[in-house]
């Protein structure tokens, strides 16, 4: 690590690691675990990963993901969003996910 640099390295006890992946299992947030263990984000992650614990994507509010799927409905394919979290909310209301490609002007 350079001199002046400001990362420092955080280790985790063995009871500490158990109780970051305890808390990444019952759904606590990961900015909130790293901020209680002085850890980064990614590193609350990796710890997930190494534990075989599932990755989680954040889950877009109710509101949100009902005007992704009305956009999407619309003729809409680009949003402010992902697109695995348009596709989920698509489904999640009941449409069905248009096939991939180029449409035909027309058609």
């Amino acid at each position: 690590m350079r001199e002046n640099s400001r990362q420092s390295q955080t280790r985790l006890s063995v009871s500490n690691r158990a109780e970051l992946i305890a808390g990444y299992a019952d759904g606590v947030p990961v900015r909130e675990l790293a901020t209680r263990f002085n850890v980064h984000r990614g590193t609350v992650r990796e710890i997930a990963r190494q534990a075989g614990l599932a990755a989680r994507r954040p889950e877009l509010p109710d509101a949100t993901r009902q005007d992704a799927a009305q956009l999407y409905a619309g003729g809409l394919t680009r949003l402010a969003v992902s697109t695995e979290a348009v596709r989920s909310a698509v489904i999640a209301s009941g449409g069905t996910i248009r096939a991939g490609g180029r449409r035909r002007v027309g058609a």
